[in-house]
């Protein structure tokens, strides 16, 4: 185990980082005016490219940044991770500053839930958040939870209410959500963007991708029904940069 930005990561943890690092840089960037993220992309490239020794032949920022990140996974080094992580959070900055992110928007907390390990989880009407999570919530499947930029799941209510409305058995809590929220434009919810929740501050990272444990949520068991391809309706995980308490209807602030 080693520690980077403050958090503790596994090399289980790195790995799956690593490999998340081109999905992330593709999530931040897409569809937004990215200019002033690629100057840091590009000193990330450069620099993991020394430290790992290698050149890869890649014009594209996002294929370059995959490719590295499939090498750097073999053999987790935590100051190419440090690198890494810091040069996405720079990005978001410089994104920010651009005006390329999303405009302030609120909205409340509708549930709160937490479980021992799967789904679906209970609602609770209080958490407590420290910089690995929800304290005293677990995942049962570490392999693709648990990191600490998947520190909360958040999903919205307004999403769930539209696929319930469809038909889908689908209500807070079941996917596996902490915190599902209310009234965000939830289009804008998306990597890169802070949220303010109750006391607690947090940064989205990417879209949680489906997986069949939430297949009995699902009309015909299409669990790729809340895939970020299918529109905005994708739960997101977000790493936390300030704990605290949450309270259910407590507020909850996109790009405070």
């Amino acid at each position: 185990m080693f520690t980077v930005d403050g958090a503790t990561y596994t090399r289980l943890d790195a790995q799956g980082t690593f490999r998340a690092l081109g999905p992330w840089w593709q999530q931040l960037t897409a569809g937004r005016d990215a200019a002033a993220a690629w100057p840091i992309a590009r000193r990330l490239i450069d620099e993991m490219e020394r430290r790992l020794g290698v050149e890869v032949a890649a014009t594209d920022p996002i294929v370059a940044v995959t490719r590295l990140g499939q090498l750097a996974q073999h053999d987790p080094d935590p100051a190419v991770l440090e690198i890494a992580l810091t040069s996405l959070r720079e990005a978001a900055g410089a994104l920010r500053a651009a005006g390329a992110l999303a405009p302030t928007a609120h909205g409340t907390v509708e549930q709160l839930n937490t479980s021992d390990g799967g789904v679906p989880k209970s609602p609770v009407d209080v958490v407590e958040v420290d910089v690995c999570g929800v304290v005293g919530d677990r995942q049962a499947v570490r392999r693709h939870h648990g990191r600490p930029w998947q520190a909360l799941c958040i999903w919205s209510a307004d999403v769930i209410d539209e696929l319930a409305a469809g038909g889908h058995p689908i209500a807070p809590g079941r996917a596996g959500e902490n915190v599902t929220v209310r009234g965000l434009p939830w289009a804008d919810v998306r990597a890169g963007v802070h949220l303010q929740i109750g006391e607690v501050q947090a940064e989205v990272s990417v879209f949680a991708l489906p997986c069949a444990t939430n297949a009995q949520w699902f009309l015909h068991r299409d669990f790729e029904r809340m895939h970020h391809e299918r529109g905005p309706v994708s739960r997101v995980y977000a790493s936390v940069r300030r704990g605290g308490r949450i309270v259910t209807g407590d507020p909850v602030v996109l790009e405070p």
